[in-house]
């Protein structure tokens, strides 16, 4: 039947063929419907995005370079620990190592769409992490730039996205904190961890017209998803919805593993974040 759909997929809109051109069409028809059967794992993740994609849709993820980025030029399964290759495009959360995870799905489109992304402009990413958001990124923007405290989850990150020739990523290994002063103003910048304050070292490295998404942890404890968007007027503030996030934290670790202090004194503390607008 496979074999049946895939002749009439290749005689669509050709010329007569000959014995020759029939011949090359049935091996090729034969070699793709091996494939399938033959790569189980091929199948169920081709099946996983398409459902995937189905369900970032229904979930208001409209830019269409978002879902092309996400569903058909970066392999997810690539990012992901081999354990958890087959799990590479549900809709949830996973482990990478080092305490970190990768984001699911819905988040990353959502925090990437509400960028505004736009192919001429600059982003900066606190929190490398797997490089999964950072290749997500590079489809989107001019170049990408990415800092990451972990210096293990640096490299492999650099070397995967190397690999991978994702060339306009370069990572930093450094404190999120801190941002890349010496590279910007940036269009764009996304945080991947959750910080208690707003680093102010982060606004100062915005471009006016530019867009912070990131997570924010209040006082009691809930965090939500906020964009701020730097304007000659002032710093206009959003407030999305709730989410979860691993902290961001100050500071390189020590080669003990202790983690370093989290909280930086050159932060906008903020209790209850002031809503102008509700997405």
């Amino acid at each position: 039947m496979a074999a049946g759909w895939l002749r009439r997929l290749f005689a669509q809109g050709s010329r007569p063929e000959s014995q020759h051109d029939a011949a090359a069409r049935d091996e090729a028809a034969a070699a793709a419907v091996t494939l399938v059967s033959d790569d189980p794992l091929s199948s169920l993740l081709s099946h996983a995005k398409l459902t995937l994609g189905m369900q970032l849709r229904a979930k208001g993820i409209t830019n269409p370079k978002v879902l092309h980025a996400m569903l058909d030029e970066v392999p997810r399964e690539r990012f992901v620990i081999g354990s958890m290759v087959d799990r590479s495009y549900e809709d949830v959360t996973l482990p990478i190592g080092s305490g970190q995870t990768i984001s699911r799905p819905y988040i990353v489109a959502l925090m990437t769409q509400l960028l505004e992304p736009d192919s001429t402009k600059t982003v900066l990413e606190i929190g490398t992490g797997c490089g999964y958001q950072a290749a997500v990124l590079s489809k989107l923007f001019s170049h990408v730039y990415s800092i990451e405290r972990h210096s293990d989850l640096a490299e492999t990150a650099e070397e995967r996205l190397r690999q991978l020739d994702y060339t306009n990523v370069s990572v930093h290994f450094g404190d999120g904190f801190l941002g890349l002063p010496d590279l910007a103003p940036f269009d764009a910048i996304i945080l991947t961890a959750v910080p208690r304050t707003v680093p102010n070292a982060l606004l100062n490295q915005l471009a006016i017209g530019g867009r912070l998404v990131m997570p924010l942890e209040l006082e009691n404890g809930d965090q939500f998803l906020m964009r701020y968007t730097n304007s000659k007027a002032g710093l206009f503030e959003e407030r999305l919805l709730q989410v979860r996030f691993v902290p961001m934290i100050q500071g390189l670790p020590s080669r003990n593993g202790a983690q370093a202090t989290e909280i930086s004194h050159d932060s906008t503390p903020i209790e209850s974040p002031k809503v102008d607008s509700i997405i």
